[in-house]
């Protein structure tokens, strides 16, 4: 009878997702850091300025790989993220006044 206990104690799962629906682990309610997403929108634009300087300073080794078109993708990344900062500004002044909510399902 001891040895049948032991057995189905060993082949209890210990994975979080098992632990969790036995109940035997429980779900801190932590918020997000940065509800704006505008500080970190403003990080990829000054590193896409940075990649971009980057790949200037090695354009002439680029051409000669038929690999110069990496100029574009940086000016593309450094303006898609002034569209990325238009809309995280928007969003946030949008949940700022209330009309919309901090979190979305």
């Amino acid at each position: 009878m001891a040895e049948e206990n032991e057995a189905s104690v060993s082949k209890k799962r210990t994975d979080p997702t098992s632990q969790l629906a036995r109940g035997e682990l429980m779900h801190a309610d932590v918020k997000p850091l940065d509800l704006s997403g505008i500080p970190t929108v403003i990080f990829g634009i000054v590193a896409w300025a940075v990649a971009f300087v980057v790949v200037l300073i090695f354009r002439s080794e680029l051409k000669k790989n038929g690999d110069e078109w990496w100029l574009w993708v940086t000016v593309a990344g450094f303006g898609l993220g002034w569209i990325g900062l238009a809309y995280c500004r928007r969003r946030w002044a949008a949940i700022q006044a209330g009309h919309r909510p901090e979190q979305e399902d």
